[in-house]
């Protein structure tokens, strides 16, 4: 645990690049804290230098040299895992932090001790609820193409959206997420459980741990990973559609975005990073409400 500071920490959420991961988990996050009334900000790795008495929010990674740096300067050190434990055996330099951020119970239990912390994430307030009609299952794979496991046109019937994710998810009914049996099964954060939650849509979805932690073991539009389990959970939620399954899963999916919001999470994060210290408040923003 790092010293206590003689003035309330500022939150810096710390990033190394520019992608989807550091736009949700940093600079989402540092504005929502302001809006919450709690000093934050979104800054590279190279702007620590002049850091000192703040809690510092590592995203996915951190260099060695610039965790010391961070120490040396009366610095909490938190890292926000991500997905990093899908592709390593163990959180590198675990020992230097005094937190540790999982997106689900199980990374929590399996790398976390008594420093991490089960905060999910929300889900991004840039998706809106779908306006696609009920007319038949509308259906489509909305993420990077890197985590699709299929080659494009293997599974006939879902739409793959690459780009513009936010301008085209109001014209599906029904999002897909597959996760690859392994670490990824065991690891990965499900965002796509918060993106299908967000704009009201179905989501067929393999069991993996993280979806199971949402949804429940129970949800009904579970697929196993291999094509032709995918064709043929599609062929049943066709045939659901709007029925009383396809009903029952979008209240569990309902339950989750009431539980995630932006506000809801952003409390968590107060809650923990208060752990290390108080944190400096901050002027609201003109025209903006303190989070509840």
């Amino acid at each position: 645990m790092p010293r206590l500071p003689s003035r309330p920490r500022t939150v810096c959420f710390v990033k190394y690049y520019q992608k989807g991961s550091t736009d949700i988990a940093a600079d989402q996050m540092a504005d929502a804290l302001r809006r919450h009334g709690v000093e934050s900000r979104s800054l590279f790795a190279s702007e620590l230098g002049g850091v000192r008495d703040a809690a510092l929010v590592f995203i996915k990674r951190a260099d060695l040299a610039h965790l010391l740096l961070g120490r040396l300067q009366g610095n909490a050190l938190v890292l926000d895992v991500h997905d990093t434990i899908v592709f390593r055996r163990g959180i590198r330099w675990a020992a230097l932090y005094d937190g540790l951020i999982f997106r689900t119970e199980r990374a929590r239990h399996d790398f976390g001790g008594r420093k991490g912390v089960v905060i999910p994430h929300h889900w991004d307030e840039r998706y809106g609820p779908h306006r696609a009609p009920l007319d038949r299952l509308r259906l489509a794979f909305i993420g990077h193409p890197r985590s699709y496991p299929f080659a494009p046109g293997e599974l006939p019937g879902v739409e793959l959206v690459f780009d513009d994710w936010f301008a085209r998810a109001p014209a599906f009914n029904a999002h897909l997420s597959v996760r690859r049996p392994g670490r990824e099964w065991l690891y990965k954060p499900n965002l796509k459980v918060a993106t299908a939650a967000a704009c009201g849509a179905v989501l067929i979805a393999t069991p993996d741990v993280g979806t199971v932690e949402d949804l429940g073991e129970d949800y009904p539009f579970y697929t196993g990973p291999g094509r032709e389990e995918v064709m043929a959970a599609m062929a049943r939620a066709e045939r659901l559609l709007g029925g009383p399954e396809w009903r029952r899963a979008l209240e569990l999916l309902a339950a989750v975005r009431e539980r995630i919001t932006l506000p809801r999470v952003t409390t968590l994060y107060v809650d923990f990073l208060q752990r290390f210290g108080a944190l400096a408040r901050c002027a609201e923003p003109a025209g903006t409400t303190a989070l509840a």
